[in-house]
């Protein structure tokens, strides 16, 4: 195990913002990664996207398994940990991967798509099965995407490959959309993205729920009630619950110590971290990192 976390950014493709490649290309690219083991856990500083074609896939995100059947796509966001399985070369589909600076710069050509639902795993689940589409499909748009990231002429081929990518990230959204039951104002959701934001930034150096709100010049109260909106968890419990996962993330995919995990995540004295851990799961951080 590797002393710290593996973080694995993206390699972009000449001057192309977007890679496209299918299950079999990448279950053979995955084997001959000699930097880190993409089948353990792993961060990354990109957005993925995993489209299942035909058969089944199942994938690791932040502990927990997704099974992906024929017309499933997941969403993996920039800063979460997961990896790979051989489950791979069973299934037939394709992989999209995207810098944060495609999104940053874009935040897309549409006032429809913030990706306020969509790779905010926080608050929406990071899958989107066929049968939650009705008549629509993600397979479509994803062919063609393969189709233009392989064809030989270069011309324009960027800015189509990005034009296709926005309608697969409309089409996700929409759904995410239809999905919601939580009412939720368009507003509100660019506030918590710009919390979450910052919480990841700063989460080592600040857990004070008010702290968050004066830096997003909006009351606690405010703050309050849209976290609990959208989370059913006030600011200090998804605070907690955000930290909890990062603590995870450092004692299944690292060898650093306790104590040592304890400093990574704002915790000075490691008699506090094993404190605040065993107060939100139950276990020490010890038995934690020996479970299967």
């Amino acid at each position: 195990m590797d002393k710290e976390l593996p973080k694995i950014f993206f390699d972009r493709n000449a001057s192309l913002d977007v890679e496209v490649i299918d299950f079999a290309q990448l279950f053979r690219k995955l084997n001959d990664i000699t930097d880190h083991d993409p089948f353990a856990a792993h961060k990354i500083e990109f957005y993925l996207i995993l489209i299942v074609t035909s058969n089944s896939y199942t994938h690791f995100v932040d502990f927990k398994s997704y099974e992906l059947l024929e017309g499933s796509a997941l969403f993996v966001a920039k800063n979460q940990v997961h990896h790979f399985t051989q489950k791979l070369s069973e299934a037939d589909g394709l992989c999209m991967i995207f810098s944060s600076l495609f999104i940053a710069e874009r935040r897309f050509l549409s006032d429809n798509l913030k990706l306020n639902r969509l790779f905010n795993y926080h608050i929406e689940a990071p899958t989107i099965h066929q049968k939650e589409m009705g008549e629509d499909s993600f397979i479509g748009i994803a062919n063609r995407l393969y189709s233009e990231y392989v064809f030989p002429n270069s011309f324009a081929k960027s800015e189509i490959l990005r034009a296709l990518l926005h309608v697969l990230l409309l089409k996700a959204e929409r759904t995410k959309e239809v999905q919601s039951t939580s009412g939720a104002k368009k507003h509100w959701l660019e506030i918590f993205s710009a919390f979450k934001d910052m919480l990841e930034r700063e989460y080592v150096n600040t857990r004070s729920s008010r702290d968050y709100a004066s830096r997003l010049f909006i009351s606690y109260k405010l703050l309050n009630d849209i976290v609990k909106k959208l989370t059913g968890k006030t600011v200090k419990a998804f605070i907690d619950d955000f930290v909890t996962i990062e603590i995870k993330r450092y004692l299944v995919s690292t060898s650093l110590s306790v104590s040592e995990v304890g400093y990574k995540t704002g915790f000075e004295d490691p008699a506090n971290m094993i404190k605040f851990f065993k107060k939100n799961t139950n276990t020490t951080p010890l038995k934690f990192r020996q479970l299967p």
